[in-house]
């Protein structure tokens, strides 16, 4: 059976608002109610490429102190962490390369 759940580590880690560096998460395998939150999300229909954001909030179920991962709070990831997140999906998910609409994956 496939492991349903990775931890990781980001390189650098996600400042929060109040100043909280988050580095340690854990990040879960999509499911199909992930991809209809996806196509029905009205970022993501003005502008496909946002569709990253949403899906990677929908999977990361825990990223340091926070356990609600919103796409607004991963606009605000560095770019390391970011490019590590979406491969880390893409390695979760290989069969979604070139299917998914979470841009370069």
């Amino acid at each position: 059976m496939p492991q349903q759940e990775v931890k990781f580590t980001l390189p650098k880690g996600l400042l929060d608002p109040q100043g909280n560096l988050h580095r340690q998460g854990s990040m879960r395998l999509a499911i199909g109610k992930d991809e209809l939150v996806l196509q029905s999300d009205r970022r993501v229909v003005a502008d496909p490429a946002y569709g990253v954001f949403v899906m990677l909030s929908q999977v990361i179920t825990q990223l340091g102190e926070l356990t609600q991962v919103t796409p607004e709070l991963l606009e605000q990831t560095f770019l390391i962490d970011f490019l590590y997140l979406k491969q880390l999906f893409g390695n979760l998910h290989p069969q979604s390369i070139g299917v998914s609409p979470l841009g370069e994956l």
